[in-house]
């Protein structure tokens, strides 16, 4: 009885189990449908969105060029070799730029810099463009205008065209100043977020024009398609990311759409996941499903058959199970036993270390405190927090950490910091103490884990004396760029007079002065331009810092073309041979850059050996976070010892009667280095060996201070 008892309990519950599963697996099967539909409607308002913020990246980067080119333009009309480099780099820097140009306010190009085609022929009327229009007529507004997909006249190719008003410095309307963008942009960020075949991607206007799909389809781009149940959906949306189901105005073929507005710009991207795709994965999983029930039912079954015929076992396995559990239980009793041993120790451990901790955090000269993240109560503060937050000891701990942070913002950034990387070093905040006075402070803070539980040490490092300090500085520093501009500009005044005087002095008593007269008031004439240049050369080298152009992408190529220009006479006199590597492209100010080339050249070609033909060399090669420029030369070469005197203002090496020149070029080379953020030395073998002047300058974007940054 007891054998057929227990068979007919395991066939039951067999049953059971087998309806069961038939059951959950029936309901999996119809919830999937609509959670393979939630998925894709998830899947495509994500993709729209990462197309939305891709390209608003590229029209960002796009925005600030304009606004840029903008910025340093006065005129449109007066054409400017700096404005015009800049616009230049600008175009080289970036390959989807087909051209850049400025209009003046009536609606006439005036400048255009273009990659392809035949010469474009300036001025041009273009005042009813409305990428023209637009800035006339809403410059005060001061923003972007992206046009729809055009053809470009002289290349055929698909373009946009962007462009900003220029506002004067009296606040009135000088022009405005644009750029061709060919749509391959857009092709590329919406190409790169179509998950599959038979999916699609599209970019339009607000108003329904379209910007660019994928699969590119060149019936629709440029043309509207407000008519379409697509742009329908996207319009039943108010603008919101909201997925659809719509059939596409190209192929028909039905998708769910997400839709995502581009920000900060009137585009639209919207991603669409084939619906038929969809289906199928459900399909499959439908048929995956139901072999996979089908196989759980017959092993269910099979298994009650064996559980039955085991079941006349059990009684004598049940035993020899019984004996073999006491032996385990008293194994793992001696375990438990060893482990425990162990966890006394470790404990002991603990409580040495946490001991240690706490000497070391009460001698620290630093304000420490001690928090629990899960509430920001006050686990412990030293006396130095205690002296720093003006709190005492006993009204701190065990109590919710004071709002001492004078920026809620900072409070949150280091919060999230912590969140990130688990820890935070050097961060600059401002604090207030409980006496209301606030001061500057570097924090460093990190979770730690004690006893189990989550908390943060966070120390603080006053540093406003040492921020009181560094605005001194920075406020002597600036006077005495002031000074030195102020000398160097009036003293040219009275050494002007002094040759003036001197040379009428010698026209008008030639007759009567004698040989030796002639060549005194020839050493004064000199002396005075000599001491003209000195100041002429010491005016540069103050207006470095106060008057550089702001720092920008600087394509050391051109720097260095326009530099052997201006050194072309020099060069074909010499017979020099100049040869260049590949330079790269920095961040900073071509001008100043282009007078080191110049500088270091002409040097180069000034200090050669007689009788042989200068040879010089630029190369370049990255170092760690640094581009190092070489200029080599097979010149007279430089005593190693004098390396460092080379560069100190009105330094010489030679007599004025061997070799002209003020002692400042060198001088004034570094000095532009450290505005860049860079360095200059010299490496050379020894007198008449040659010699090689080597810059360095950062691979990233240095942080530059706004007064650097002034505009000559």
């Amino acid at each position: 009885m007891a054998w057929t008892w227990s068979s007919l309990r395991i066939w039951a519950a067999a049953a059971l189990l087998a309806a069961a599963g038939s059951t959950a697996s029936t309901w999996q099967i119809m919830t999937s449908h609509d959670a393979h539909l939630l998925a894709a409607e998830k899947l495509a308002l994500s993709l729209s969105n990462a197309a939305a913020q891709r390209i608003a990246g590229s029209l960002r980067s796009m925005d600030v060029m304009l606004a840029d080119a903008a910025e340093k333009v006065d005129d449109p009309a007066k054409s400017d070799p700096v404005v015009t480099a800049n616009l230049r780099a600008k175009l080289d820097a970036f390959p989807e730029l087909e051209s850049m140009g400025l209009v003046d306010a009536k609606g006439w190009l005036q400048q255009i810099i273009h990659r392809d085609g035949p010469p474009r022929p300036l001025p041009a009327d273009i005042s009813n463009r409305p990428h023209v229009r637009y800035p006339q007529e809403h410059w005060r507004d001061n923003q972007l205008y992206i046009s729809p997909p055009v053809k470009e006249r002289f290349t055929g190719n698909t373009v946009l065209l962007l462009s900003r008003p220029i506002i004067g410095p009296d606040k009135t309307f000088r022009g405005s100043a644009g750029m061709a963008v060919l749509t391959a942009f857009m092709d590329d960020a919406l190409a790169s977020v179509v998950p599959g075949e038979g999916d699609a991607a599209g970019a339009f206007t607000p108003d329904g024009v379209l910007y660019s799909r994928h699969p590119r389809d060149e019936r629709f781009i440029g043309k509207s398609i407000a008519e379409s149940p697509l742009y329908r959906a996207y319009a039943a949306t108010g603008g919101a990311g909201t997925a659809f189901y719509a059939p596409s105005f190209s192929d028909g073929a039905d998708r769910i759409i997400g839709f995502a507005p581009v920000p900060h710009y009137p585009v639209v991207a919207a991603v669409g996941i084939s619906r038929a795709t969809v289906m199928d994965r459900w399909r499959r999983e439908l048929w995956v499903h139901g072999s996979i029930q089908s196989v759980f039912v017959g092993v269910i079954f099979a298994l009650a058959l064996r559980l039955s015929r085991s079941e006349r076992r059990r009684h004598s396995v049940t035993e020899q199970l019984l004996a073999t559990e006491r032996t385990h239980v008293e194994t793992l009793s001696q375990a438990v036993h060893d482990r425990t041993a162990e966890l006394h120790d470790s404990l002991a451990a603990l409580t040495e270390s946490e001991e240690r901790f706490r000497c070391i955090v009460e001698i620290s000269p630093l304000p420490l405190v001690l928090t629990r993240r899960s509430n920001s109560r006050v686990v412990y503060i030293n006396a130095q927090a205690a002296e720093t937050f003006a709190v005492p000891l006993e009204h701190a701990v065990d109590k919710i950490a004071p709002d001492y942070w004078d920026s809620p913002a900072d409070r949150q950034a280091m919060i999230a910091a912590l969140a990130a990387d688990g820890q935070v070093r050097n961060f600059e905040v401002v604090l207030k103490r409980a006496t209301g006075e606030r001061f500057t402070a570097l924090l460093s803070a990190a979770n730690v884990t004690l006893r189990g539980e989550e908390l943060v040490l966070v120390a603080v490092f006053d540093i406003t004396e040492r921020k009181r300090l560094e605005e001194d500085l920075g406020r002597s520093n600036r006077d005495l760029e002031q000074f030195s501009y102020a000398v160097s500009h009036d003293l040219q005044e009275p050494l002007r007079m002094v040759s003036s005087y001197l040379a009428l002095l010698e026209r008008r008593y030639a007759a009567k002065l004698d040989g030796d007269a002639h060549e005194f008031i020839g050493f004064a004439v000199d002396g005075a331009q000599r001491m003209s240049r000195m100041i002429t050369d010491l005016l540069d080298y103050s207006r470095v810092h106060r008057c550089g152009n702001r720092f920008a992408p600087v394509a050391l190529d051109g720097v260095l073309a326009d530099a052997m220009a201006n050194l072309s006479t020099n060069i074909a006199d010499c017979a020099a041979e100049v040869t260049a590597a590949p330079l790269p492209i920095v961040w900073g100010d071509a001008s100043q850059l282009m007078r080191v080339f110049q500088n270091l050249i002409g040097n180069a070609l000034k200090y050669r050996t007689p009788e042989t033909a200068p040879h010089i060399a630029i190369t370049a090669e990255q170092s760690g976070g640094e581009w190092i420029v070489s200029v080599t030369d097979n010149g007279i070469g430089i005593d190693p010892t004098h390396a460092e005197r080379l560069f100190q203002i009105f330094q010489r090496l030679h007599t004025r009667g061997v070799y002209e020149g003020s002692g400042v070029g060198l001088a004034l080379c570094r000095r532009i280095m450290e505005r860049h953020h860079g360095r200059i030395w010299m490496e050379s073998a020894g007198d008449g060996r040659g010699s090689t002047f080597r810059v360095a300058l950062p691979v990233a974007a240095p942080v530059v201070a706004e007064s650097e940054m002034v505009q000559a």
